[in-house]
Parts: structure tokens; C-alpha cells; sequence
């Protein structure tokens, strides 16, 4: 794969990378605390799913609320037997009571629940301190995607699918690169051993460059899409693929550019591919499949909207054909799964709405199972990338053509004028 020296991720031929960024969650450009989403998201969520994030936006609003005042508890006789048979204290201004703030109150509190927990066995305690570590990508994330008319496969069963025979019988073409003498069991065997491994900056420098070969397809990753009309009005966190194609700035006509700026153009970078429409969204064995899911249904919302745009460029109305023109993939390398899905956007179903954004799975492999499994899998992948990259640039040079036309006639009714004057 050809690899740009600025920024392109290092591939099979490369020297290994030292290190490598962490994926940063940002919001409007900026850099998302790992506290929270803004309470706008939560207070716009059809449905509320309980999660660790849910259960910190719980606690902010909790501790914001003013402490309730205490009603005066009322004054009864000092004699034993009438006060007990009226039942007691009066503890109704206790109920509801919030915990202490102030500070020492809080570090004595700490130091009880401190002290307690040291008959607990250190491995439940690890485990305790683990259990609090969340994903943005989680439950609520994706019922926000689905309110906003993102959805997961088989989250909306009544759109219309697209046809994909044809996309499937494309994705199973041969590639020499992967025939027995070029790919043989050493090489099998190596992808295994480099498979075995703990980071996603790992798997992303030693494992991708073996499934994705080498391209000269322009590519990027891990960074954040900043520059994109956010499709959640900013209250999640902005996509950030691991790995996504596009086409060369320069490749889009200046005006199509400036007039798709924030539906093609994923970041204020000039040298990263615009465009974008295949993306792969890579996890350690320790990573949730099911972030990696919701990662790729966001990545491809935005794919499919980016060809939406250029396909609809000039037009009179929106282009609505219901194909794919956007691919996403997922890796997970603790269970070796490769997955395929294909991403199509169909029109609001009232006036004024919002399109719909559809997330289908093409095929999965279980790249680790047996050399012919792996390249069953490489096969799909690497064929997906040329099917996205052929809709690009059809789409593209369609903008680019009818921006031309545009400028001609413009000129033309320019001059026409000007001979009227004269």
C-alpha cells in the first residue's frame, strides 16, 4: 500500500512505529472529557439505556440539585412512653437527605469504605476498578444513532435493501497477490503469530498491513472528522476511523470542494484524502466487538452521505437510488473476525425530515482459522476497497463535470449581458 510519509499509517514494508495515539474522543473539534456527553444528548435520547455514562449524568444532575430544605420537626413530650406510643422521632427531614459535601465529611466517608474493603480478596477489587471503564460507543450512543435515523443492521427491517448480488460476487474475485506462491503457509503462519497481541496500535502497525496488501489507494487514519457537519448535531463524540480511503484533494474540483466542504472534506488538514468511503474500524482482543460495530455504522453514515453529496451535486432534487456506495469492515483480534457491511442512504419518510442512514452486512471470516479462510477474507477486503474507490471517483468526475458546465454557462450568460449593456 502506498503510503504518504506525513501522516500515512506504516504498512507490511514499513519499519514498525514506537508508538502509537490513542484514539482521542472530541466534541465540536475539542477534546472530550472522559467525564461525559453534553446533557443535551440525554436529554434528546428516546430512551435512556443504563450504562456507566448514564450513571454519571445521573450523579451530575444529583449532586447540581440544591440540598432540600428540612421541614422543622415537631416537638413532642419529654415523657417516654407518650412519645413512643406516638411513634417515635419524627425523621421526615432526613429522608431525601444528599451526602455530605463537604470535603472532610467526603474523606472520612472514604476512608470507612477504605477500611472495609480490606477484608475484600485484591482480585475483586481489580476487578471492581475495571467495571467502571466505559466506551462512548455504548448502548446510549447507538440509541442516539437510531433517533437520528442511523441505523445498525436489522435496527430497521422495513427499509428497502439494497441489491447486493453483484457487490458480493465482486468481492469474491481472485487476487494474485493472495495465491498459494505468493501467500503461502509461512506467511499464514506469521499473521498468526503477529495476531497474538494486546493493543490495537499493535494489531493496527502488524496485523491490518497483512489483510489490506499493498495499494495505491490514498488513505488515512485515527483522525478525528472535525471539519464534517456532525450528523448528531454535536452532542457525541466526532468519528474517528482507524483506517478509511478517499481521493486525492486535487482530484475534486476546486468549486465542488468549497461547495461540499463539510459533507466531503473530513478535516482541515489539505493533504488528506476527501471523499472517504471505505473505513475499517480494528480492536484488540480486549476491545468490544460490538464498539467496533457502532464505530463502522458512524463511519459509514458519513461515507454514504459524502456520496450522496457529490452523486446529488447539480442536481434538481436529491439522488435517491437506494444502492451502496460506501463499504465499512471491522477486526477483532481476539476471536480473528473480519466483517464486511455495506452503507446506503434512503430519503426522509416525512417532509422536512432527516434521511435514513442503513448499516448491511456483506460477508465475515474468521481470518484465523486456516490459510483459505484468511484469504477468502483478504480477498473481500481488498476488493471492496477497489469496488468504493470505482464508486469515488464516478461520482466525483459526475461533480466535477457538472461544475464545469456550470461555470460555462455562467460565463456565457456573462458575456451575453455585457453585449447588452454595450
Amino acid at each position: 500500500m502506498a503510503i504518504r510519509q506525513n501522516r500515512k499509517r506504516h504498512l507490511a514494508d514499513d519499519p514498525p512505529q514506537e508508538h502509537r495515539p490513542s484514539k482521542k474522543l472530541r466534541v465540536k473539534g475539542r477534546a472530550q472529557s472522559s467525564s461525559n456527553f453534553a446533557p443535551e444528548f440525554w436529554d434528546n435520547l428516546s430512551k435512556v439505556w443504563l450504562t456507566p455514562r448514564a450513571l454519571r449524568e445521573l450523579d451530575r444532575r444529583n449532586d447540581a440539585r440544591p440540598a432540600p430544605k428540612p421541614p422543622t420537626p415537631a416537638v413532642y413530650t419529654t415523657d417516654l412512653a407518650q412519645f413512643a406510643r406516638r411513634g417515635g422521632p419524627d425523621l421526615r427531614h432526613l429522608r431525601g437527605y444528599p451526602e455530605p459535601r463537604d470535603d472532610r465529611l467526603k474523606m472520612s466517608s472514604s476512608r470507612a469504605s477504605d477500611s472495609s474493603r480490606r477484608t475484600k480478596s485484591t482480585k475483586a477489587t481489580t476487578i471492581s476498578s475495571k467495571a467502571i471503564r466505559s466506551s462512548a460507543y455504548d448502548d446510549d450512543f447507538e440509541q442516539h444513532l437510531t433517533d437520528r435515523n442511523i441505523y445498525l443492521p436489522l435496527r430497521n427491517n422495513q427499509a428497502p435493501k439494497p441489491n447486493l448480488d453483484d457487490t458480493r460476487l465482486l468481492l469474491s474475485a481472485s487476487r494474485p497477490s493472495l495465491s498459494p506462491s505468493r501467500f503461502d503457509d509461512s506467511r499464514f503462519e506469521d499473521f498468526l503469530q503477529k495476531n497474538e497481541t494486546k493493543s490495537e496500535g499493535t494489531v493496527m502497525r502488524n496485523v491490518i498491513p497483512i489483510i489490506t496488501g499493498n495499494a495505491s489507494i490514498p488513505n488515512e487514519g485515527n483522525l478525528p472528522f472535525t471539519n464534517f457537519k456532525s450528523l448528531t448535531e454535536g452532542l457525541t463524540v466526532n468519528a474517528v476511523p482507524d483506517f478509511f480511503d478517499g481521493a486525492p484533494p486535487g482530484d475534486v474540483d476546486r468549486s465542488v470542494r468549497e461547495d461540499l466542504s463539510q459533507m466531503i472534506v473530513p478535516t482541515k488538514h489539505a493533504d488528506v484524502p476527501v471523499a472517504p468511503n471505505f473505513f475499517l474500524e480494528a480492536k484488540a482482543p480486549r476491545g468490544g466487538a460490538d464498539v467496533a460495530r457502532r464505530q463502522a455504522c458512524y463511519d459509514g453514515a458519513y461515507g454514504a452521505r459524502a456520496m450522496h453529496s457529490l452523486q446529488s451535486y447539480g442536481e434538481e432534487e436529491p439522488v435517491y437510488d437506494s444502492n451502496a456506495y460506501t463499504y465499512t469492515t471491522t477486526y477483532h483480534a481476539g476471536t480473528g473476525t473480519l466483517q464486511l457491511y455495506a452503507h446506503h442512504i434512503t430519503p426522509p419518510t416525512a417532509p422536512g425530515g432527516r434521511p435514513e442512514y442503513h448499516m448491511t452486512k456483506l460477508r465475515g471470516f474468521d481470518m484465523t482459522d486456516s490459510r483459505e479462510t484468511f484469504v477468502q477474507g483478504a480477498t473481500a477486503f481488498r476488493n471492496a476497497r477497489d469496488v468504493a474507490q470505482r464508486h469515488r471517483d464516478k461520482f466525483i468526475q459526475a461533480a466535477n463535470a457538472r461544475a464545469r458546465q456550470s461555470d460555462v454557462e455562467a460565463q456565457h450568460e456573462a458575456e451575453i449581458t455585457v453585449a447588452a449593456v454595450k
